[in-house]
């Protein structure tokens, strides 16, 4: 791995609600959500106005059986990894939140549809 002056790796393990601490989650479930991805992480770091890169093709040392990236911010500011950590857990959640809720919605237009029948 090369290094990164300045900058700061977040791994979608660390948000994710289904692992547990001793399998690489970093914060409390209750700041945490189920089933982070890398493009959730990506809305989050956009939303909270921060400078990143993307490693799609990278595997987390604690589960290296697929691929699932990772992506790495620039901490200019000199921020801790702590607090760009919730930063970003706050649009994580946001993130997953607005996900859940357009499947609800999609499930719900999908129930409508069977619903009809043609006469």
């Amino acid at each position: 791995m090369r290094k990164r002056n300045g900058m700061l790796i977040f791994w979608p393990a660390y948000f994710d609600q289904n692992i547990s601490r001793s399998q690489g989650r970093k914060l409390p479930s209750k700041l945490s959500a189920p089933d982070v991805t890398l493009d959730i992480l990506e809305k989050a770091a956009e939303s909270a106005g921060l400078e990143y890169e993307v490693e799609p093709e990278k595997r987390y040392p604690k589960d290296g059986s697929e691929a699932k990236g990772y992506i790495v911010i620039a901490n200019d500011e000199g921020h801790k990894k702590k607090r760009l950590m919730l930063m970003l857990a706050k649009g994580v959640r946001r993130a997953t939140a607005l996900r859940e809720s357009a499947r609800i919605a999609a499930e719900q237009k999908k129930s409508k549809k069977k619903g009809k029948k043609r006469k």
